[in-house]
Order: structure tokens, then C-alpha cells, then sequence
């Protein structure tokens, strides 16, 4: 079951819940008016808040949000670990002529077995491979190439994620721009 289709799930179960708590309000109101035992609606008031809350949980310990858009938490971090390891692949080559340090390099290797791991179309995959070459085996590795090669990555990441271009395209922005942005 994809994520949205599971956020979209415990978004109904809030939902319901609220009904089940504001219809037992109701009801104890009326209850109350006509002097009617008030249990039975106490009882389907805790139901329903019972429901807000299991909602609730579910969504904060199965969701985080990576630029206002809710994904799954393991795919939550398999996004970070990926633009962090880009962004340290990259950290060495800031100016031109300077050789690519050890772990700049190992960060390119980690890139290119996340995408390995994560189930990656084969594009992305030569592409990891090549700005890998790029940076370990290269003297003068294009760093052009390899940032290109970085956003086409997220770009196919994000494309398995959800089926709207504009998030494709802002969730991809966003996270090329924490992989190239140095602080």
C-alpha cells in the first residue's frame, strides 16, 4: 500500500472519529434534556475520542513530512541519507582543482549503494555509477556532470513517490538544494 494511500486511510479514521465524538455530543445533549441516562452516550464519546487518538498515533509514528509532504517514515530517511551522502560527495569539489578527499569518496560509493539497495530504475543506478567514477577515479572529476547526474537521482526517487509533476519537481528542488548548498 503506497503512502498516500495509507495517510489518506488514517485521515478517514480521524475523520470518523470526530463524527463519532461531536453525533455523542449531540446525543448527550439531547439525553440530558429529556432526562435520559447519560452512560450510554459517554461511552460512544470515548469511542470516538478513542478513534482520534489511535489516528493520531498511527500518524505520528508511521509519517514525517519532508517539505510539507508526507511520506513514510523509512523512505523519510532514506531520503536524508541519500542527500547527505550527495552532499558530502560533493563537499571536497567546491573549487575547481582541488583533489576529491577520502570521504568525499566513500560518500560517492554510499550514494551508489543506496540506490542499489532502494530498488532504483537502472538509469539511476548508471548514473550514480558514473558520477562515482567521477569522483574516485577521475584526477579532475566534472563536477557538472555529477551534480546533473544527483538531480536527475532525486528526480527519478521522488517520480516513484508520487504521480504529481509540480511535487516531483518542488520535492526534488528541495532536496538538490540542501545536496549543493554548503553552509
Amino acid at each position: 500500500m503506497s503512502a498516500s494511500t495509507e495517510a489518506f486511510l488514517i485521515q478517514a479514521l480521524f475523520i470518523l472519529g470526530a463524527i463519532v465524538v461531536v453525533g455523542a455530543l449531540i446525543g448527550l445533549l439531547v439525553a440530558r434534556s429529556q432526562r435520559k441516562p447519560l452512560r450510554p452516550m459517554m461511552s460512544v464519546i470515548l469511542c470516538g475520542a478513542g478513534l482520534v487518538v489511535i489516528a493520531a498515533l498511527l500518524s505520528t509514528l508511521l509519517f514525517k513530512s519532508y517539505d510539507n509532504f508526507q511520506v513514510k517514515k523509512d523512505q523519510y530517511y532514506e531520503i536524508t541519507s541519500l542527500t547527505n551522502n550527495m552532499h558530502a560527495s560533493l563537499a571536497s569539489s567546491r573549487t575547481t582543482d582541488q583533489p576529491v578527499s577520502p570521504q568525499a569518496k566513500k560518500a560517492s560509493k554510499n550514494v551508489t549503494y543506496l540506490i542499489k539497495n532502494l530498488k532504483q530504475p537502472k538509469s539511476s543506478v548508471k548514473l550514480a555509477e558514473a558520477a562515482q567514477h567521477q569522483l574516485t577515479r577521475v584526477k579532475r572529476p566534472d563536477v557538472q556532470l555529477v551534480r546533473h547526474n544527483y538531480r536527475k537521482i532525486l528526480h527519478h526517487y521522488f517520480a516513484q513517490l508520487t504521480d504529481s509533476a509540480s511535487t516531483q519537481q518542488r520535492l526534488t528542488e528541495h532536496a538538490y538544494d540542501k545536496v549543493v548548498t554548503y553552509h
